[in-house]
């Protein structure tokens, strides 16, 4: 079981919003946090999702003159690149036992490549879909020769923590549920739904695939049902962003 989950807030990303929300026009940019967690086990401490790469770091025009500008622009600060993140919980690089990559976008796998030798669990069609596809996310998403394990579905990586297969945001995308010391079971649905209203209102947002993300999100709402978690927890939601507790509180 975990003894400690972390919530780490790893600076924003600039979206249109009708990526977050389909319904709505084009043309305002909406800033959504960025996510990384860090789980304290018995075996060490293991991360899912590694924030956004260091390049990021002070370049809100890194997209200018792509097909991204206007539509993507990063708020990221030294403080949120991986070391200086872990350095601040008392941790190093070399400490970390595992990465667990929801999906290999930008805003999720930018600190991948600092893992060199670190076990790195991904979805096999995610991999596939990322590691040769230059416009896909920056190179440091992607590095083609880190320590990848690849997975065709669910798998649990430790006990407490299951990895839940739910494909549509994108090829392989994945979420996690956690079952904790503190607070029990824990749902990351991770960008199966941006925000609560995608989750539970079925407000559409910006997916690879329609069908199969309904298909993940009432996957995770009847693990909701026969799980109860104390907490549900969406990959950008604005509002919930506000009211959660970060490190150094923990669950």
């Amino acid at each position: 079981m975990i003894q400690k989950l972390y919530f780490l807030q790893m600076g924003y990303c600039g979206l249109d919003q009708s990526a977050l929300n389909g319904n709505l026009p084009t043309g305002k940019i909406m800033y959504v946090p960025v996510w990384s967690f860090l789980l304290e086990t018995s075996d060490g401490p293991i991360l899912i999702d590694t924030g956004m790469p260091d390049s990021f770091v002070n370049q809100p025009n890194y997209y200018a003159g792509t097909r991204r500008e206007g539509k993507l622009i990063p708020d990221m600060q030294p403080q949120h690149t991986m070391p200086e993140t872990l350095k601040r919980l008392g941790y190093s690089i070399k400490d970390i036992q595992a990465v667990i990559s929801s999906h290999l976008h930008l805003d999720h796998a930018g600190g991948n490549h600092h893992f060199q030798d670190v076990p790195i669990y991904v979805q096999r069609a995610e991999y596939h879909e990322a590691i040769h596809n230059e416009d896909y996310s920056p190179i440091e998403c992607r590095e083609p020769n880190l320590n990848y394990h690849l997975l065709d579905g669910d798998y649990e990586v430790a006990p407490g923590i299951q990895l839940l297969s739910t494909p549509g945001h994108s090829a392989g995308h994945q979420s996690v549920l956690l079952n904790t010391e503190k607070s029990g079971s824990i749902l990351l649905t991770v960008d199966v739904s941006y925000t609560r209203d995608n989750f539970e209102r079925g407000i559409p947002f910006a997916v690879k695939d329609a069908q199969q993300n309904q298909q993940a999100i009432q996957r995770l709402q009847q693990v909701i049902q026969n799980k109860q978690p104390q907490i549900v927890f969406f990959g950008h939601d604005i509002e919930q962003a506000k009211h959660q507790q970060v490190y150094p509180l923990f669950f």
